[in-house]
């Protein structure tokens, strides 16, 4: 008797569980109406979210892994961002089921919001290095590392501004008054993150440019640049003594797969960044239509544009990863100072009459100098012109009009 009672009770707690289970899950599904909801009447779609939830993870383990090639800053962000975007996804996962929940809700606006920042700061930095291995001539700014400090601090500011808009918008909503001043804020922040990879993206093409393409144009001493078949037909080995002979190993590595991701990196490089504007152009247009408009109220927009955008940048930087096309693990590329390379300054200094021998020790670029003070005092002239015939030859081809 008792077990029946047992057995009767348990079947009864069972029922109650699951009646009260699909009824709290009933409530924040697609049929009924959540346009009062923090997402405006849009229900995160599960699937899609807990399919970012995986794939960020497997991501998140490969840069863990890729510590091992010493690229540590770009590992970081990479990881950073890795970690931040599989919080956004669970808070999506979260707001399915609740749409009304504000801790999920902030949960994936912040984390989503903030997680570019991260990839975009590990990208500014290869720009640099890319300006080390090909010559810091090619640099626009006084120094490879500007770039870097200079847009890592606009996109701090630019998420500043975003979470000032934030909290003014969440004041409003605390005290029943309208979003628009914190909406109007909101924009501004990504209107400055815009403008900033805008103008990062100018410099980038300013680097491919005259480094990629106006070689080769110089190579067949033709004019116009629009002759594009014609001028990428040019082998870049036919154009690689214009760079610094300091990297000329890395770029010409017996190492197939270095190789390989050093000669596709740039436009690897370019694919990515382009992903990541085209996330960050919708996310401004998402804000300008409003917390209710139709974009935002949309999430086929938010998953093409923002969550396939980042990912895919993601994948592209994996594949093309710093570390093999730098050979991170056997070659340390140290950024330097100055819009001329170090070695260029010593040959200066030899043509000036000061004697510097320059020895690279490794491949991991150290400069030993041994200076012999005698040759301050007895520089010959003559002596000098055919080390600076010679080096002006080497780079005539470069500055050739």
């Amino acid at each position: 008797m008792s077990n029946m009672v047992s057995k009767a009770t348990v079947d009864f707690v069972v029922d109650q569980i699951s009646n009260n289970a699909t009824t709290f899950l009933s409530m924040y599904t697609s049929d009924q109406d959540t346009s009062d909801s923090y997402y405006s009447g849009l229900v995160p779609n599960l699937g899609y979210n807990v399919a970012m939830i995986v794939i960020w993870g497997i991501l998140l383990g490969i840069h863990v892994l890729f510590l091992y090639y010493k690229q540590y800053w770009f590992a970081v962000t990479l990881i950073c961002t890795g970690i931040l975007e599989v919080l956004g996804y669970i808070g999506r996962t979260w707001s399915h089921y609740n749409v009304y929940a504000m801790n999920g809700y902030l949960l994936q606006m912040v984390s989503l919001t903030i997680a570019p920042i991260f990839l975009m700061a590990g990208m500014y930095y290869q720009l640099a290095k890319l300006i080390e291995v090909y010559s810091h001539r090619y640099s626009l700014l006084p120094s490879p590392m500007a770039y870097s400090q200079l847009f890592i601090v606009s996109d701090i500011v630019s998420l500043v501004v975003q979470a000032a808009g934030g909290g003014i918008s969440g004041e409003a909503v605390d005290n029943f008054e309208p979003l628009d001043k914190g909406e109007h804020v909101f924009v501004a922040g990504l209107a400055l993150q815009v403008a900033s990879m805008s103008i990062f993206i100018f410099l980038w093409l300013h680097f491919v440019f005259v480094v990629f393409y106006k070689p080769r144009m110089d190579f067949l001493n033709i004019k116009n640049p629009f002759l594009i078949g014609k001028i990428w037909k040019v082998k870049q080995v036919d154009i690689d003594p214009i760079y610094r002979e300091k990297y000329h190993f890395l770029r010409n590595s017996d190492k197939k797969w270095n190789k390989f991701t050093l000669s596709y990196f740039c436009w690897a490089f370019t694919v990515a960044t382009c992903c990541i504007f085209a996330r960050c152009a919708y996310r401004l247009a998402e804000l300008v239509d409003g917390f209710q408009g139709y974009i935002i109220t949309h999430e086929d927009y938010f998953i093409v544009l923002d969550g396939v955008m980042i990912a895919f940048a993601t994948v592209i930087m994996t594949v093309f990863y710093p570390g093999f096309a730098f050979d991170g693990r056997n070659v340390s590329i140290p950024i330097t100072k100055g819009r001329v390379d170090p070695e260029t300054v010593a040959q200066d200094d030899v043509e000036s009459g000061r004697f510097v021998e320059l020895t690279n020790s490794s491949n991991d670029g150290t400069i030993e100098e041994k200076e012999d003070t005698s040759s301050l005092f007895a520089s010959n002239k003559e002596s000098d012109q055919p080390a600076k015939k010679g080096f002006k030859k080497l780079l005539k081809f470069q500055f050739k009009k």
